[in-house]
């Protein structure tokens, strides 16, 4: 850049480099508070008992896909009284930020003074997205567990992401219809060396157990050594709600066509769920 046409003061700013990261710290700093956020409503949401790492990835995808605005609103009712002010607050601030900031603000630009009122207004919201941050990390932290996220992993994939590292993208299997057709079930190998129950439906997308009823698999395929399991063989094609009424996680019976259903239930071991197919006479 040929510096000689700036202004000397436009010019020691800008190569001193304090320009560039305080007006670029409150997008990074936006990014993060959203995400905290994110996995504060997730870890709400599971519930008790194992959750299928694809369940989870389902209510992060649902997460991100909702504003923020939205999220603080249905968590209201569980939220610290004197933190939902401030909350929403951040949410005014962060839309400011995201579609109005630059507009309203490009003339200041011009002068090293409004350069500094950018700066100040900036630092005042990174402040605020900073405190608020600690406060989320401080009830994300109890509830993280449930799904395997401790301190160490999250300071680890936090780290990950500040120096430009782009996370895994989420599971992008479509949402569960109101209504499918089973037309195969398979019994798949899992890491505890027991065999878990993928079912396919006509579209050829395959499905898993969940503590709601059918979530996401983490397959997108069948794998041709999976054996079928053949107690559904004579049933099949079915049609099934994937969502059935659940008494409790992991609490409910998936209806297998008008003849059968498959009955969920906890075990009695921590982390165990147990299921049987019951065939009407």
């Amino acid at each position: 850049m040929a510096y000689d046409f700036i202004q000397p003061w436009y010019r020691d700013l800008m190569m001193s480099g304090r320009f560039t990261p305080d007006l670029g710290l409150p997008t990074i700093t936006r990014k993060y508070y959203t995400g905290a956020f994110v996995t504060f409503t997730v870890s709400v949401n599971c519930p008790g008992g194992p959750v299928t790492r694809p369940r989870a990835e389902e209510h992060f995808r649902i997460a991100f896909e909702t504003t923020l605005g939205q999220l603080i609103l249905r968590l209201r009712p569980i939220l610290p009284p004197t933190l939902f002010p401030r909350l929403e607050l951040a949410v005014e601030r962060r839309n400011f930020l995201a579609h109005h900031f630059w507009y309203e603000r490009s003339h200041l630009m011009m002068s090293l003074e409004g350069l500094h009122t950018m700066i100040d207004e900036l630092s005042t919201d990174t402040g605020l997205f900073s405190e608020l941050d600690e406060e989320i990390d401080r009830l994300v932290e109890p509830l993280s567990s449930r799904l395997g996220i401790d301190p160490e992993i999250r300071a680890r994939v936090l780290s990950e992401i500040l120096t430009g590292r782009e996370p895994e993208p989420l599971n992008q299997q479509r949402k569960p219809k109101k209504e499918e057709m089973i037309v195969a079930v398979f019994n798949a190998p899992a890491e505890s060396n027991r065999n878990v129950l993928i079912f396919q439906t006509e579209d050829g997308a395959l499905w898993q157990l969940c503590d709601a009823g059918l979530g996401w698999a983490p397959y997108d395929k069948v794998d041709p050594s999976w054996p079928v399991a053949n107690k559904f063989g004579s049933l099949l094609p079915a049609k099934t709600n994937p969502r059935p009424p659940v008494k409790a996680p992991w609490t409910f019976d998936l209806q297998i066509g008008p003849k059968a259903h498959l009955a969920v239930r906890p075990g009695r071991i921590s982390g165990e769920v147990l299921y049987k197919l019951h065939e009407r006479c």
